[in-house]
């Protein structure tokens, strides 16, 4: 029996800026992201009866036909004319609901896995159709370490540089809605004056300076949903002497350190002193 075993990766929103409510009802978005060497595991084992299966460690997921690992599986199967089939190991290192593209990226996993498992030889652009069938984050994932997402986030930008960080996550035991956090937004709406993205990029060497010019719209709206999320977020950031960030539409937040051995350390205290889960990564630095 074929097996494989696929890191999926945390992806981090370093910006997000919400343009405005689409009439399609999705709002318009510009949204600097990286991978992490983070993230959840799969092992995918090959099977020639047609059949799928998906075990997890986190009780709490679905592990039927809406869980997007079943959902990328068949998707390509029917794409490729194929009637293989496929037993799935999820080990989830990545909360529900943090904002870090889970689903998503188990999905993408899936999805190369697959194709190498099967011998499809299908190219990166014909998988992220497949991925893009299963929602909008998908393709994300089959895309540069370092890209830029416009509208819904079905238009990817890949960027040829590379942030060189340490990323500390700090992962407290909360879920933010997504669409709750975007109807909080629609009810703000206005929004402070952000730095162009070409201004972000000027400093991505530079993880100090560059959390001083990272911003997320979404902030102060999973800040009204979550008022205990804010307080963490600001807990958080007196503890770095500077700026904690937000990924997503929440609730994961992060710190940016261009040594290992800081980012360990500010890990330690906020594990002790704010009482949160907390993983150290580096940002993915090669495609």
């Amino acid at each position: 029996m074929q097996v494989l075993t696929r890191l999926a990766p945390a992806k981090l929103n370093l910006t997000l800026r919400v343009a405005g409510r689409r009439a399609d009802g999705f709002h318009e978005l510009e949204s600097l992201v990286t991978r992490l060497d983070f993230g959840d595991e799969l092992v995918v084992a090959r099977h020639e009866d047609g059949c799928y299966a998906l075990t997890c460690d986190d009780p709490t997921l679905p592990a039927d036909g809406s869980n997007l690992v079943l959902r990328a599986a068949r998707a390509l199967a029917r794409t490729a004319g194929v009637n293989h089939g496929a037993a799935f190991t999820l080990r989830k290192r990545m909360p529900t609901g943090a904002g870090l593209g889970g689903g998503s990226s188990d999905a993408a996993a899936a999805l190369l896995a697959l194709n190498e498992l099967w011998e499809l030889g299908l190219a990166r652009p014909r998988l992220a159709e497949v991925a893009a069938l299963l929602g909008s984050d998908v393709p994300l994932f089959l895309h540069a370490p370092l890209c830029v997402l416009r509208g819904r986030g079905e238009r990817i930008e890949d960027r040829p540089e590379r942030c060189r960080a340490w990323a500390v996550l700090l992962l407290p035991p909360l879920q933010c809605s997504t669409p709750a956090v975007y109807a909080a937004w629609d009810r703000r709406r206005a929004t402070p004056a952000r730095p162009p993205l070409e201004s972000v990029l000027a400093v991505l060497h530079d993880p100090a300076a560059l959390m001083e010019r990272l911003f997320n719209d979404l902030e102060p709206a999973a800040f009204d949903v979550a008022p205990e999320l804010a307080r963490l977020a600001d807990r958080a950031s007196a503890l770095a002497g500077g700026p904690v960030r937000m990924t997503g539409s929440g609730a994961a937040l992060f710190r940016l350190f261009g040594d290992p051995a800081a980012a360990e350390a500010y890990a330690a205290q906020a594990r002790v002193t704010l009482g949160v889960r907390t993983a150290v990564a580096p940002v993915v630095a090669e495609g």
